[in-house]
């Protein structure tokens, strides 16, 4: 009973932020009945991967978890996930384009791409970061930009480097500021305001996940991985995300 409440609150806050496309997003729970085939406990494909492309995905399911564990320390969530080859199939469960998405700490949505390793390690984190600050009852007060920063760094991912964030600076490319990146539609914003969307332009410099990855790749230079931790440990005992952010930063720089 506890999980299926937590399966709808998640949902309706899909719902809200989504309208129409939840419907679709509501299929990642019954992965079975919506055609999917369940090749272990918490893996769900699409009937047309091949064997040696499961095979594959579970290897980089691995790794993926592998890289979010040693960011945070352990693992304390074990979300399932539902995986697509083909568009069709990515939209039914509720993409709109993104290659992955996290459904609070309970499911992950992949397409096979080129780089899975890393997209399950960010979305893996994402589920992380959403249990260790409290769930739903307190992740709407983690701004977006942290819980993507934070992904960013756990992911490692060369499209939000710090190369690549340089590259930006080199290039004198405008960039979000902080307060714009606040909540799940200021984000959203943001991706369209700075073309983050053309997701297929190589030319595209992700100048909104990587604002959001050099913050937190500070912050961590000077905290530690543990530095998150603390931040997320405050909130969930009732700080403010400002205030723990502030008192972390400050500790560690005395």
């Amino acid at each position: 009973m506890q999980r299926f409440i937590r399966h709808a609150l998640i949902v309706a806050g899909a719902a809200a932020l989504s309208g129409c496309g939840a419907l679709h997003s509501a299929r990642m729970w019954f992965p079975s009945a919506s055609g999917m085939d369940q090749i272990t406990a918490t893996l769900y494909v699409e009937p047309t991967m091949s064997a040696e492309q499961r095979r594959d995905l579970q290897h980089q399911i691995e790794l993926g978890r592998a890289q979010a564990e040693a960011f945070y320390g352990s693992i304390i969530t074990a979300p399932y996930f539902v995986t697509c080859v083909t568009t069709q199939c990515s939209v039914r469960f509720g993409s709109y384009g993104e290659p992955a998405t996290a459904f609070g700490d309970m499911a992950i949505r992949l397409t096979l791409n080129g780089r899975l390793t890393q997209l399950v390690a960010h979305e893996w984190s994402h589920a992380e970061l959403y249990r260790r600050a409290g769930g739903w009852r307190h992740i709407g007060q983690i701004p977006r930009w942290f819980d993507e920063g934070v992904a960013v760094v756990v992911a490692n991912e060369a499209l939000h480097s710090p190369a690549n964030w340089q590259e930006i600076a080199r290039r004198s490319l405008p960039t979000p500021p902080l307060t714009e990146l606040v909540s799940r539609r200021d984000w959203a914003a943001a991706a369209r305001q700075y073309v983050e969307t053309r997701r297929d332009d190589p030319s595209n410099l992700r100048v909104v996940y990587s604002t959001a990855g050099h913050e937190v790749r500070a912050f961590v230079a000077c905290t530690g991985s543990a530095g998150v931790g603390a931040v997320l440990d405050a909130v969930q005992a009732g700080e403010s995300f400002g205030a723990a952010y502030a008192r972390v930063g400050r500790e560690c720089a005395h």
